[in-house]
Protein backbone atom coordinates (compact mmCIF):
# COMPACT_ATOMS: atom_id res chain seq x y z
CA UNK A 1 0.00 0.00 0.00
CA UNK A 2 1.16 3.91 -0.67
CA UNK A 3 0.99 6.21 1.62
CA UNK A 4 -0.32 9.85 -0.26
CA UNK A 5 0.76 12.94 1.75
CA UNK A 6 -1.85 15.21 3.14
CA UNK A 7 -1.01 18.96 2.48
CA UNK A 8 -1.80 21.91 4.61
CA UNK A 9 -3.70 19.74 6.79
CA UNK A 10 -2.74 17.92 10.20
CA UNK A 11 -4.25 14.96 11.55
CA UNK A 12 -4.84 14.81 15.43
CA UNK A 13 -5.68 11.61 16.58
CA UNK A 14 -8.13 11.09 19.76
CA UNK A 15 -6.64 9.05 22.28
CA UNK A 16 -9.68 6.57 21.94
CA UNK A 17 -8.61 4.20 19.42
CA UNK A 18 -8.34 0.23 18.91
CA UNK A 19 -5.70 -1.53 16.82
CA UNK A 20 -5.94 -4.52 15.02
CA UNK A 21 -3.01 -6.84 14.81
CA UNK A 22 -2.16 -9.88 12.49
CA UNK A 23 -2.97 -13.02 14.27
CA UNK A 24 0.06 -15.44 13.18
CA UNK A 25 -0.19 -18.76 12.50
CA UNK A 26 -1.87 -20.90 15.02
CA UNK A 27 -3.62 -17.93 17.21
CA UNK A 28 -7.33 -18.21 16.69
CA UNK A 29 -9.73 -15.26 17.17
CA UNK A 30 -9.88 -13.73 20.59
CA UNK A 31 -6.27 -15.07 20.63
CA UNK A 32 -3.42 -13.47 22.91
CA UNK A 33 -1.46 -11.31 21.06
CA UNK A 34 1.75 -13.67 20.29
CA UNK A 35 4.34 -11.78 18.22
CA UNK A 36 6.05 -8.93 17.52
CA UNK A 37 6.84 -7.30 14.15
CA UNK A 38 3.92 -8.02 12.19
CA UNK A 39 1.19 -5.77 9.99
CA UNK A 40 -0.91 -3.92 12.58
CA UNK A 41 -4.09 -1.42 11.88
CA UNK A 42 -5.24 1.43 13.83
CA UNK A 43 -8.83 2.06 13.91
CA UNK A 44 -9.15 5.72 14.70
CA UNK A 45 -11.00 8.72 15.44
CA UNK A 46 -9.48 11.71 14.30
CA UNK A 47 -9.80 15.50 14.20
CA UNK A 48 -8.82 17.06 10.12
CA UNK A 49 -7.81 20.37 10.84
CA UNK A 50 -6.85 23.00 8.40
CA UNK A 51 -4.16 24.77 10.69
CA UNK A 52 -4.73 27.73 7.92
CA UNK A 53 -8.23 28.43 8.06
CA UNK A 54 -8.75 26.75 11.90
CA UNK A 55 -11.41 24.57 10.74
CA UNK A 56 -11.96 21.04 11.28
CA UNK A 57 -14.29 18.17 11.77
CA UNK A 58 -14.39 14.72 12.48
CA UNK A 59 -13.33 11.69 10.84
CA UNK A 60 -12.84 7.73 10.90
CA UNK A 61 -10.22 5.77 9.78
CA UNK A 62 -7.83 2.98 9.51
CA UNK A 63 -3.58 3.63 9.87
CA UNK A 64 -1.99 0.94 8.16
CA UNK A 65 1.40 -0.35 9.00
CA UNK A 66 3.52 -3.17 7.63
CA UNK A 67 5.64 -3.58 11.04
CA UNK A 68 4.20 -2.84 14.34
CA UNK A 69 7.45 -2.15 15.27
CA UNK A 70 7.34 1.00 13.35
CA UNK A 71 4.12 2.38 14.40
CA UNK A 72 5.28 2.92 18.06
CA UNK A 73 7.12 6.41 18.68
CA UNK A 74 4.16 8.11 18.25
CA UNK A 75 5.55 10.43 15.02
CA UNK A 76 5.35 7.53 12.77
CA UNK A 77 3.50 7.92 8.84
CA UNK A 78 1.86 4.69 8.17
CA UNK A 79 2.37 2.96 5.32
CA UNK A 80 -1.40 3.88 4.05
CA UNK A 81 -4.44 5.54 5.16
CA UNK A 82 -8.08 4.27 4.66
CA UNK A 83 -10.27 6.83 2.90
CA UNK A 84 -12.10 9.35 5.57
CA UNK A 85 -15.37 8.39 6.59
CA UNK A 86 -17.81 10.11 8.97
CA UNK A 87 -21.60 8.85 10.70
CA UNK A 88 -23.62 11.42 7.98
CA UNK A 89 -27.20 9.83 10.18
CA UNK A 90 -25.29 11.63 13.34
CA UNK A 91 -24.44 14.82 11.77
CA UNK A 92 -20.91 13.79 10.00
CA UNK A 93 -19.80 12.58 13.61
CA UNK A 94 -17.31 9.70 14.08
CA UNK A 95 -18.08 6.31 13.21
CA UNK A 96 -19.53 4.22 15.79
CA UNK A 97 -16.89 0.86 15.52
CA UNK A 98 -18.69 -0.53 17.94
CA UNK A 99 -21.67 -3.25 17.73
CA UNK A 100 -21.55 -2.97 13.86
CA UNK A 101 -19.67 -3.78 10.75
CA UNK A 102 -18.06 -0.98 9.15
CA UNK A 103 -16.49 -2.02 5.78
CA UNK A 104 -13.37 0.38 5.17
CA UNK A 105 -12.10 1.09 1.92
CA UNK A 106 -8.09 1.79 1.48
CA UNK A 107 -8.22 4.32 -1.66
CA UNK A 108 -4.17 3.74 -2.61
CA UNK A 109 -5.09 -0.65 -3.12
CA UNK A 110 -8.56 -0.72 -3.58
CA UNK A 111 -7.85 -3.14 -0.34
CA UNK A 112 -11.30 -3.48 1.95
CA UNK A 113 -11.21 -4.25 5.66
CA UNK A 114 -14.93 -5.21 7.93
CA UNK A 115 -14.41 -4.67 10.93
CA UNK A 116 -16.23 -6.29 14.08
CA UNK A 117 -15.81 -4.64 17.14
CA UNK A 118 -17.54 -5.86 20.08
CA UNK A 119 -20.50 -3.63 21.63
CA UNK A 120 -18.94 -2.98 24.95
CA UNK A 121 -15.55 -2.20 23.83
CA UNK A 122 -15.09 1.30 24.27
CA UNK A 123 -15.85 0.57 27.91
CA UNK A 124 -13.03 -2.09 28.94
CA UNK A 125 -9.75 -1.18 30.24
CA UNK A 126 -6.98 -0.70 27.95
CA UNK A 127 -5.79 -3.14 25.86
CA UNK A 128 -8.02 -6.58 25.93
CA UNK A 129 -9.23 -8.16 23.19
CA UNK A 130 -11.61 -6.10 21.72
CA UNK A 131 -13.51 -7.38 17.99
CA UNK A 132 -11.54 -8.79 14.92
CA UNK A 133 -11.34 -6.92 11.12
CA UNK A 134 -10.86 -9.12 7.99
CA UNK A 135 -8.81 -7.92 4.82
CA UNK A 136 -11.43 -9.00 2.57
CA UNK A 137 -8.72 -9.08 -0.15
CA UNK A 138 -6.71 -12.26 0.81
CA UNK A 139 -9.40 -13.38 3.59
CA UNK A 140 -6.82 -12.55 6.66
CA UNK A 141 -8.18 -11.66 9.75
CA UNK A 142 -6.56 -9.49 12.71
CA UNK A 143 -7.41 -9.61 16.67
CA UNK A 144 -8.47 -6.28 17.93
CA UNK A 145 -7.18 -4.92 21.24
CA UNK A 146 -8.57 -1.60 23.01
Amino acid sequence: MKLSVPYFTTLILIPSFVSAAAIPDGVHLNGTLAKRGGEVNYLANCEQNNVYAGTGYPLSRIAWFANVDNSLSGNDLPDSLSNEYRDWSHGGAYLTWEGQQQNIRFPDSGVMVQTHIDWDAQSRPFTPWAGWAQRTSDGRYFNCYK
